[in-house]
């Protein structure tokens, strides 16, 4: 059966048919996405709880626990975590890979509602939760400045106006705005002029409460009209709350400005933000999970012009750590990569086959192929990113193998003496199940990565199909076009004098053929000897191994860092405020630093804190102002900045793969947790196993949710004295609250917005353990009772951040790996660390994040090239229908696979997800040649009777040169990706 012979037959139905699949081709890859990566992320889904006023292990134990406890029992959670801190507490829900984010989301909606009756009643409003990961990197910020206005003011456009029009563009997640709060009037009250007016706290928040009033009046009417009844129930700036009566003295009003200062404000005060040293509103934009970041980013920038027309003058709206730049110079440089793998390709072709017409019949594959690809590219909603780029530059030394065999074959019947149409025919059925059995073979190799799950498989699929479809597509192509183009247009080999280059090509060919022939009778004539080599080379293999790095993927230069800033967890707000912008003026002084985004208080996700502050900073373009790459520029700004009084600065990557950390977050790059279920043993073990991680040189940036604990003041209620004087619990906890917990006690309603009004104690500063004192209470009698007689105050610690995992409490630690240093070495050194320290058998430690998925893909990477192997020998025996001529060819791979582990040695390569894509593809690469001798010589001792031997032999140096044409073109055509250039090429490099 002769499959090629129809086209071979119809050269015109083929060329147009061939065109019509480049035109489909064409039109399908400018239909597709941009992105850095596949997408990898888990569907994640985060519920945000606030209660202000309400310290962590109030958060952790009255919000988080009944969230996580309902929570716990939605299907398909992967993973669950939450995070507690003042006011704030984040459930982060990670969900299995085939989990529908939409059907989720409405589990995540069901099982807060079911939440609700065991939340505490002074939760203002119901748990909210979006579609993403907040610990991602954002895709993109917006800085909102003006010397005019005040952040107030600020934050009230961006809120009202700017983020309700970028929430609702396509991919975006979740908008976070940083640096201010919502506008509020706050009554700051003076706790002498209360006391000494006889009034308490409460009855000033029943007064505002009962003065402030919306609520539908009706409507009046007759015959002929009807009227809306409207009564200035509600107050709508400070100065009608301060003229508010809220009590009468001997006849006297006693208005609210009277015992308190009224102003306008900001519902949480302690909140900031600075963009290149300014203040200004910042507005963090992450994506959804299955969202193109491209696309997102570039609806957001066409908004931006009818957003700035909102603004009034003088404020500006300022896009920065924009993650699309590098993503999109990364696509180009994999696109420049591509044509010169292209141009290399075809230059090897031409100095093996020495003619024009065959290289070009043979480079016409290559379109074809890659056009073929576009198009299940398209079908499948594939991106153009990394790695289906790289996968289709590798293509490249793949696609032409068929048409180089098929042509050498044909060129060998044409001199033969047969015309063009029978050396087309017969040369094309003689190497057709050749052909089918090279394709099968090499997808096969794939297969194991197109089912394989979790993260490995989302990372390996889109590879795996584009260049599966490439290969096929290429053996569709070399059976039809390249055979028809050759029995119309293939020139014999001209039998005058060749040209001067051409001979000294074939002097080079004939010098390699000798050598190659007198190692290859030697090796026949020592059958037992050469037997022996796959064995020694598998041993060789094993040896090798211990010498290899691992890692998970490749560490790319972005271009950004991002930065944590730690102070002492007693530092208050004002001198984070100092301390944050020292470190921002010494990062931003630095000469490779383009832009710095700085921020304290809330809004910065679950690794947030009252002592800590973010940083977002982009680096100038690598090569246009900066000549250092990220991880240099990374530990000078980490030198600059240690040993700065009062703070510390822990910097990490961005990457493409995600954000630092586990399911909590983190400071660096990298978590580990202690897992226990007393949250006393982690608070206690868990500063030890930090103080020994620091000791280690391989590890930097040790640092901890927890660091130094936080001051606590315990007050003590004298529960019988309390009793005696008729003041009840309730009330001690009513006069705290109003005082120190910025509380909200009354809602004013305009056009665009609801804005609270919040009640404090003392106006203009942090209340001290002093104003304790002067604090009073209403007895039961009506008389006022200070608090100091009723309580005693116990100085304590207490953590500023609770963590949980799957309900149980967890103790993280985040860390930065030295330069030079793999994640296979880290693991061993901290399982000796926990090994040594002895902790009680109740704390278990575990790695998260990105080192939970390294462990993971190091369980399955062996497994992964044992069932390609496996994979190609079913389907080679099914081909040959035999079991012994498999394993022949698979004899090959000992000796790639020494070569490949060399290679990773000698250039310092880790062992990581893209080195196990290398290593599959090897598989494919070898047994290609193996097939293309064994094939002929089975043929031979068929066909023509000869022995093994001779057949084997004949069969050599036969295929000696397409064997070589196409391993140089493999190699070749790989080149530009192993020296390694332009953006991203970290990642292309293994």
């Amino acid at each position: 059966m002769n499959l090629s012979a129809p086209f071979i037959k119809r050269p015109i139905g083929t060329i147009l048919l061939a065109l019509g699949v480049f035109v489909g081709g064409v039109i399908a890859y400018f239909q597709l996405g941009v992105a850095a990566l596949p997408n990898m992320e888990f569907p994640v889904i985060f519920v945000v709880a606030n209660q202000p006023g309400a310290n962590a292990e109030t958060m952790a134990s009255t919000v988080a626990a009944p969230l996580e406890r309902h929570m716990g029992r939605i299907a398909g959670v992967d993973d669950m975590g939450s995070n507690s801190r003042e006011g704030t507490a984040v459930v982060i829900l990670f969900f299995k890979v085939d989990q529908d984010i939409d059907g989720a989301a409405r589990d995540v909606q069901a099982a807060i509602n079911s939440a609700l009756p065991d939340l505490p009643s002074g939760l203002r409003t119901a748990p909210v939760y979006r579609k993403a990961n907040p610990n991602n990197d954002p895709v993109l910020l917006l800085a909102l400045t003006s010397p005019k206005h005040t952040p107030a003011d600020l934050y009230n456009m961006a809120d009202s106006l700017l983020a309700q029009r970028v929430r609702q563009l396509p991919g975006v997640a979740d908008v976070t705005i940083t640096g201010g709060a919502t506008p509020a009037v706050r009554v700051d009250v003076d706790l002498a002029k209360l006391t000494s007016m006889g009034l308490s706290a409460d009855q000033v928040r029943n007064a505002i409460a009962a003065a402030n009033v919306t609520s539908p009046q009706g409507y009046l009417g007759d015959r002929e009209r009807t009227m809306a009844i409207a009564a200035n129930g509600a107050l709508n700036d400070a100065s009608q709350f301060a003229d508010l009566i809220v009590a009468v003295r001997n006849g006297v009003p006693v208005r609210l400005r009277d015992i308190a200062t009224v102003g306008d404000g900001q519902e949480n005060k302690n909140q900031a933000a600075w963009f290149n040293g300014d203040r200004a509103i910042l507005m963090v934009i992450t994506k959804q999970a299955d969202s193109n970041v491209i696309q997102t980013v570039d609806s957001i920038y066409e908004q931006l012009p009818l957003m700035r027309s909102w603004l009034p003058e003088g404020v500006q709206l300022t896009p920065f750590n924009d993650r699309t730049g590098t993503i999109r110079a990364s696509v180009k440089e994999v696109q420049i990569t591509m044509l010169i793998s292209l141009a290399l390709v075809i230059l090897t072709m031409l100095l093996f086959l020495r003619r024009v017409v065959p290289t070009v019949i043979a480079g016409v594959s290559v379109p074809l192929s890659l056009a073929g690809a576009f198009v299940v590219m398209y079908a499948f909603d594939f991106t153009l990113d990394n790695l289906t780029l790289m996968a289709l530059v590798i293509a490249i030394g793949f696609v032409v193998d068929d048409a180089i065999v098929v042509i050498e074959n044909i060129v060998r019947h044409l001199d033969m003496g047969k015309s063009r149409l029978e050396a087309a025919l017969d040369g094309a059925r003689e190497i057709g199940f050749t052909i089918v059995s090279i394709t099968a073979s090499l997808v096969a190799v794939f297969l194991p990565l197109l089912f394989m799950g979790g993260f490995m498989g989302m990372m390996l699929h889109s590879f795996s199909v584009t260049i599966a479809a490439a290969i096929v597509m290429s053996a569709v192509v070399s059976l039809t076009l390249t055979a028809s183009l050759c029995g119309r247009w293939l020139p014999a080999h001209d039998e005058g004098t060749p040209s001067k280059w051409v001979a000294r090509i074939d002097r080079v060919h004939e010098g390699m053929t000798r050598l190659y022939r007198r190692g290859l009778d030697w090796s026949l004539r020592h059958p037992r000897l050469m037997s022996l080599q796959p064995l020694l080379l598998i041993g060789l293999t094993v040896v090798l191994a211990g010498f290899l790095k691992f890692g998970f993927v490749p560490q790319q230069d972005t271009g950004m860092l991002n930065g944590t800033t730690v102070a002492s967890a007693s530092t208050s707000y004002e001198a984070m405020v100092q301390l944050q912008r020292a470190v921002a003026e010494v990062v931003r002084a630095d000469p490779a630093v383009e832009s710095v985004g700085s921020q304290l208080g809330g809004g910065g996700g679950p690794g947030s804190g009252s002592n800590r502050g973010r940083l977002y900073i982009n680096l100038k373009p690598l090569g246009e102002g900066r000549s250092e790459s990220t991880f240099a520029v990374m530990a000078r700004l980490q030198a600059k900045t240690t040993g700065m009084p009062g703070i510390e600065l822990r910097l990490r990557p961005v990457q493409d793969l995600g954000g630092g950390g586990g399911p909590r977050g983190g400071d660096a790059s990298y978590t580990y947790s202690l897992k226990g279920s007393s949250y006393t043993q982690l608070l206690e073990w868990g500063p030890k196993l930090a103080s020994e991680l620091r000791k280690l040189p391989q590890l930097k940036n040790v640092g901890t949710a927890l660091d130094d604990g936080g001051v606590e003041q315990n007050l003590v209620i004298d529960r019988d004295t309390a009793a005696r004087l008729g003041v009840s619990i309730g009330a001690i906890d009513s006069v705290l609250y109003n005082a120190f917990g910025q509380r909200q006690i009354s809602t004013i309603y305009s056009d665009l917005n609801q804005y609270r009004v919040v009640l404090n104690a003392i106006t203009g500063a942090t209340p001290s353990v002093e104003t304790l004192g002067r604090l009073h209470v209403r007895a039961g009698n009506g008389s006022m009772v200070p608090l100091s007689a009723l309580t005693r105050v116990e100085a304590g610690r207490a953590p500023l951040t609770i963590q949980h995992e799957f309900q149980f409490p967890v103790f993280d630690l985040s860390f930065n790996l030295a330069e030079g240093v793999s994640m296979g070495e880290a693991v061993p050194l901290i399982d000796e660390v926990m090994r040594n320290l002895r902790m009680p058998g109740g704390i278990s430690g575990s790695f998260g994040g990105d080192f939970r998925r390294f462990q993971q893909q190091q369980s399955g990477q062996g497994q992964l090239i044992l069932f390609a192997i496996l994979a190609v020998y079913l389907v080679l025996g099914m081909l040959y229908e035999s079991l012994i001529h498999p394993v022949t060819i698979l004899s090959t791979l000992p000796a790639a696979g020494v070569g490949a582990l060399l290679a990773m040695i000698v250039t310092n390569t880790e062992l990581s997800i893209v080195s196990v894509i290398a290593i599959v593809l090897l598989i494919g690469i070898v047994k290609k040649n193996a097939i293309m001798m064994i094939d002929f010589a089975l043929k031979a001792e068929r066909d023509e009777g000869k022995a093994p031997i001779e057949a084997i032999r004949e069969a050599c140096l036969v295929r000696f040169r397409p064997i070589m044409m196409t391993s140089m073109v493999a190699i070749l055509g790989a080149l530009p990706l192993a020296i390694g250039f332009g953006v991203g090429s970290e990642m292309r490099q293994p």
